[in-house]
């Protein structure tokens, strides 16, 4: 069986600009009665998450004071790294990530997802036999979503082409099998391959590290099936984020 993955990074360097929460942060944006936080760390701790860094970057320090106060799950801790190249590609904010893992001496590999993103609880009840069955070769793999009709905005949704033999990832894919749902598996292997990356070409995304890993047969792909979730970056994606929370509560009663 697997090592257990204990860890987990949280991306919340951005400047949040279409959002634009009046919480002033992504993270704070109260959604479903409660802010975005709780809902992450609810959801990593029923996975057994002990370690969650949060990688700041736009106006960090108000968003560092404010994760001070903030409630945790028993046997939880969060630490905060910023990074100071936020304005960059989002691999760099991962790197950040992992090196403040290691710099808390927490080891092995570790969750990841984007500080605007909420899912249905349910999943990570699923994310437990993911956790226990993955492959040992992998080095990373993507939790992608297959349900097109169910996505909110579309354009701005990281798409995989995936059926027909030529693996593509991208937002401007015009043919495509699934979505990127926002949450990743990674280990050593995945941080390798952004470093990688940003020395080829000065920065880095997710994506670079998909495409290399992919191309070495050490990335997988994981279906979240019926569960849903929502990128909260609109004013309009946080009043669908409501009803879907509305829905899944009431499916709990």
């Amino acid at each position: 069986m697997p090592q257990s993955t204990r860890a987990a990074v949280i991306l919340a360097a951005g400047f949040g600009s279409r959002l634009n929460a009046e919480e002033g942060y992504k993270l704070l944006a109260e959604v479903g009665g409660r802010p975005m936080i709780d809902h992450h760390l609810a959801g990593l701790n029923q996975l057994g998450v002990t370690d969650v860094v949060v990688v700041t970057g736009y106006a960090h320090q108000g968003l560092e004071n404010a994760l001070q106060s903030i409630e945790l799950p028993e046997g939880m801790r969060v630490h905060c790294a910023f990074n100071p190249n936020y304005e960059g590609q989002n691999g760099s904010s991962v790197l950040v990530g992992a090196a403040a893992l290691r710099d808390a001496a927490v080891p092995g590999p570790f969750w990841l997802t984007m500080s605007d993103h909420l899912f249905e609880p349910a999943l990570f009840n699923d994310l437990r036999t993911f956790d226990a069955e993955r492959p040992s070769g992998w080095q990373g793999a993507l939790m992608i979503d297959r349900k097109l009709e169910t996505i909110f905005d579309m354009p701005d949704a990281t798409k995989l082409a995936m059926d027909a033999g030529d693996f593509a990832i991208g937002k401007e894919l015009t043919r495509f099998d699934a979505v990127d749902a926002g949450l990743f598996w990674c280990d050593q292997g995945f941080v390798d391959a952004l470093l990688n990356a940003r020395e080829t070409r000065g920065d880095c995304s997710t994506s670079d590290a998909v495409r290399a890993l992919h191309a070495d047969a050490t990335f997988g792909f994981w279906d979240i099936g019926p569960r849903l979730w929502q990128d909260v970056d609109t004013p309009g994606a946080r009043a669908h984020a409501e009803r879907l929370i509305a829905g899944w509560r009431a499916r709990q009663h």
